[in-house]
């Protein structure tokens, strides 16, 4: 069943960002936006081996306390790593037992819940919200956001990033979608044969949902209009079922990023994060917030973020002291899209926020089958890039900023799906993991018996995998 579209009339009488977004062009319009000088690019470069990585040993002390399989996984539940045969001690093999491939169970509890949220690889997230109101005819209603099921994100299908990770399931194995968010154009978020497949297997219920100027194109990939509602940042709109007095309401909110699909459109979309806010009658609101591809601050520093000691374990953590607040840059400020979001709208109790920078610089750095210390193509520190994604440090940030005091979790995506060297997989989650004990949040592999109900968790999940909450 088609849930039914209102718009909501703006009542934001402030039209402060309007001026940065027209009819051709939209530019974020923050000071934390932030365009590296060539200086500060080449400060940030690193040629050869790396050597040890702090972040990468706190990840795979985890392995000492994980019984490995005789045999790797069948080869549509594991990573096209090149080495990954050498079971269970090489790099791939590693990068494969800490981040696997789940086979999805899109079943809602019994119990009551808020939602189910399961991550379909990198930005795509399936969000399942149950009916807060029971009757014989009530769903869950299914939202997914940046679903990418394709080989390459790029306009080709012969070259261009390629996916490691396989996708846990296909399209058509999702349950009746009823909302699709995208957060800009680019293609590992917007993706032509995943749209195309959504619209074949789910066009009796879905809607899409996407920025200012993007409507075009879902209509040239054969969506009709009455399915299509593309927003400006602030706008909202509400979906309700004729069975029930639940209303799902849709913010299209900002974020720091940009768009376009080649070199002649870019910046002429516009890019968002999106928030919902689940309503039922005599119930406290339940929101979930999707950053998209989004930064938060520029970090000049090569060094940033501080590393974990050398040699670290997860388990030998306890005494690590806690950052309560960061100090503020004053020469590059953080992006307060987040707080205002909070501010207005209300603090989420599900984020889903990238931990890693986009596919294309890694996929790049594989084109030269040369090892490190002998690579023309150099690494990059994750501070230089910050400004247009957000790496985990600054995720579990943004989180405590949008959450305050509040318990709430949040899952890492925009990570561990294109990326062509495990120990990129390997390194995010001991980023991530670090991040979280720095800042006081609890990192975890999934919820477990405590629940969401005692403090902050920043999960990582599998591939396919979900949590419910």
């Amino acid at each position: 069943m088609l849930l039914r579209l209102e718009m909501n009339e703006r009542k934001d009488a402030s039209d402060s960002l309007r001026p940065d977004h027209h009819p051709v062009s939209f530019r974020n319009p923050w000071p934390s936006w932030h365009k590296p000088t060539p200086a500060q690019v080449w400060n940030n470069l690193e040629w050869g081996d790396r050597g040890p990585d702090a972040c990468v040993d706190l990840a795979t002390s985890h392995l000492s306390d994980i019984v490995a399989p005789t045999n790797p996984p069948a080869v549509n539940k594991r990573p096209n790593f090149t080495d990954i045969a050498r079971w269970p001690d090489s790099t791939s093999a590693k990068a494969a037992r800490l981040l696997g491939i789940d086979d999805p169970d899109f079943t809602l509890p019994k119990t009551q819940g808020n939602a189910k949220v399961t991550w379909l690889g990198h930005a795509g997230v399936l969000v399942q919200l149950p009916p807060r109101t029971r009757s014989a005819s009530s769903r869950s209603i299914n939202c997914v956001f940046d679903p990418i099921f394709s080989t390459r994100s790029s306009p080709s299908k012969n070259f261009g990033p390629i996916r490691t990770y396989p996708p846990p399931c296909t399209v058509e194995a999702l349950p009746p979608l009823d909302a699709v968010f995208i957060s800009h154009n680019h293609y590992d978020h917007l993706d032509t044969d995943s749209i195309k497949s959504i619209w074949t297997h789910h066009h009796r219920t879905v809607r899409f949902f996407a920025g200012l100027g993007n409507k075009q194109w879902f209509l040239d990939t054969g969506i009709p209009s009455d399915r299509i509602l593309d927003l400006d940042w602030w706008d909202s709109a509400q979906l309700t079922s004729p069975s029930s007095p639940d209303t799902l309401r849709v913010w299209c909110t900002p974020s720091q990023h940009s768009s376009g699909r080649s070199g002649s459109e870019v910046n002429s979309t516009l890019w968002a994060s999106w928030t919902l806010e689940y309503h039922a009658p005599d119930a406290t609101p339940y929101r979930v917030f999707f950053a998209g591809d989004t930064g938060y601050r520029f970090h000049e520093d090569p060094a940033w973020p501080p590393p974990p000691p050398a040699g670290a374990r997860w388990d030998s953590l306890d005494s690590v002291e806690v950052v309560k607040d960061e100090d503020e840059d004053a020469k590059y400020p953080a992006c307060p899209a987040f707080e205002e979001i909070r501010g207005r709208i209300g603090a989420p109790n599900l984020l889903l926020l990238p931990i890693s920078v986009g596919a294309t610089y890694s996929y790049l750095r594989s084109l030269v089958y040369l090892p490190d210390w002998m690579s023309p193509v150099p690494w990059h520190s994750p501070g230089v890039t910050a400004a247009n994604h957000m790496p985990a440090w600054d995720a579990v940030r943004v989180m405590n900023l949008m959450t305050g005091g509040e318990p709430a979790v949040a899952v890492g995506m925009h990570w561990g799906t294109f990326v062509p060297d495990p120990m990129e997989v390997l390194r995010t989650l001991g980023q991530l993991e670090w991040a979280c004990v720095k800042q006081g949040v609890k990192f975890g592999r999934d919820l477990g018996a405590e629940g969401a109900e005692k403090g902050k968790w920043f999960l990582a999940l599998n591939h396919g995998q979900s949590v419910c909450l």
